[in-house]
């Protein structure tokens, strides 16, 4: 990730006037979010900012549950003849990334179960994540509770690519294929437009470039 991009965003960052400030990093998943958040918070570090990290897939279901999903099919209104499984927003504890958010908007520690990708199951020990002036948050589906929204564009093919290199290890290229285009490509579809205060094309990892700065 370009370092100069990096530190135009924090500048963004931390030119907002919220305090404390709750930073959304989005994109179609396989856009490189954890990624830019990395470089994100080593710069953070460096200059001595402090903040507080959350992850919105320490809000997913056990895997477990979301697998039983595929058995119930919608029999009418907008999603009418698709499971339950093709609809991101049934994947995730809602209720609770809701509490935790307003928590720490509120200045206040927000504690929970976390979910462990490993076994796919929330964690029996609590995990509480401490407020600050900046609050990153990795997200895409509780977008409208950000203050400030950073979007990384990628084109669909190259996403997929991604991906099927990234999870080769966990699954087949069908298998990560069935999941982007059933489930959270079609969420990212339904989202769109995004509306995102700064929006960078992350198409190539190297050369990113700024197509949105408000």
């Amino acid at each position: 990730m370009s370092d100069w991009i990096i530190q135009h965003c924090l500048e963004r960052i931390l030119a907002q006037p919220h305090n404390p400030c709750l930073v959304a990093i989005t994109g179609e998943s396989g856009s490189g979010k954890s990624y830019f958040i990395k470089a994100l918070r080593q710069e953070l570090e460096t200059k001595g900012v402090e903040y507080t990290f959350l992850n919105h897939d320490d809000f997913l279901i056990p895997r477990k549950k979301r697998e039983a999903l595929r058995k119930h099919i919608y029999d009418d209104g907008e999603f009418q003849g698709r499971t339950h499984w093709e609809i991101l927003e049934n994947w995730y504890d809602y209720d609770a990334y809701e509490v935790a958010l307003e928590k720490l908007r509120s200045n206040q520690p927000a504690t929970y179960h976390p979910y462990i990708h490993g076994p796919g199951e929330l964690s029996v020990e609590a995990k509480t994540v401490m407020p600050n002036r900046i609050v990153l948050i990795e997200d895409k589906i509780l977008l409208h509770k950000m203050d400030y929204v950073i979007e990384l564009v990628v084109d669909r093919k190259r996403i997929i690519d991604r991906k099927i290199d990234r999870d080769s290890d966990v699954r087949t290229p069908e298998q990560t294929i069935e999941m982007h285009e059933k489930a959270q490509g079609y969420f990212w579809d339904r989202q769109q437009p995004i509306k995102s205060n700064l929006s960078i094309d992350n198409n190539d990892y190297y050369n990113p470039e700024i197509i949105r700065d408000e």
